[in-house]
């Protein structure tokens, strides 16, 4: 009787542990900001940005730092979407990849009609100031620094008033100074930029 006792009460604890372990996994770990590298150079908005070979000066940008295999990032997807559709004829809109094996995923998440680049030397992410995904960064025609950081408050992208992304682009549109919206927009929450140890359990 006390040996199936001392049983019951380790199953729960190990399915308690469990749960525990996974709820970490998938939400309280992404609450949380993303750890800063340890080479991390901050680069501030207005700061002119090391052009890739695929970005050419005289064009606005909106990179999107994507990994398929990092829940925030397939959560933000649906909202990329309809970014695509709303502003690709006004600016270039790009995915960009930390790794090539990641591309076909990333197609078959966001649609392959999108352009996607490789950065598999961290030099874009790094010129951006970009550590964590998902993030957009916004380069100006004069090859500046526009905005860098979260699309949304909400890591589901539920929250119209703080689409910190969205609301960066249509002031880039309309030649308006970039705006200012605190740590919520730049604090970088979710996984980072070029870890592989981000995957989920479904």
């Amino acid at each position: 009787m006390v040996f199936r006792r001392v049983v019951v009460v380790l199953i729960l604890i190990s399915s308690a542990v469990g749960i525990g372990f996974i709820f970490w996994k998938q939400e309280l770990k992404y609450q949380l900001p993303t750890p800063l590298p340890t080479d991390y150079r901050h680069v501030n908005v207005g700061e002119k940005v090391s052009y890739h070979s695929v970005l050419q000066p005289g064009e606005s940008y909106f990179l999107h730092f994507y990994n398929p295999d990092c829940p925030c990032s397939r959560f933000n997807a649906r909202h990329l979407k309809s970014l695509v559709r709303s502003y690709s004829d006004s600016v270039h809109i790009k995915v960009i990849l930390a790794s090539s094996e990641h591309l076909d995923k990333a197609k078959s998440d966001l649609g392959d009609q999108l352009e996607f680049i490789v950065d598999d030397d961290n030099s874009i992410s790094k010129s951006c100031g970009v550590y964590a995904t998902p993030q957009a960064a916004i380069i100006d025609r004069e090859g500046k620094l526009y905005y860098r950081g979260n699309y949304n408050a909400s890591r589901y992208c539920t929250s119209r008033a703080t689409n910190f992304a969205e609301l960066s682009l249509i002031a880039l549109l309309n030649h308006q100074p970039s705006p200012s919206f605190g740590l919520f927009a730049t604090q970088s929450y979710g996984c980072e930029w070029n870890d592989t140890e981000d995957m989920d359990f479904f």
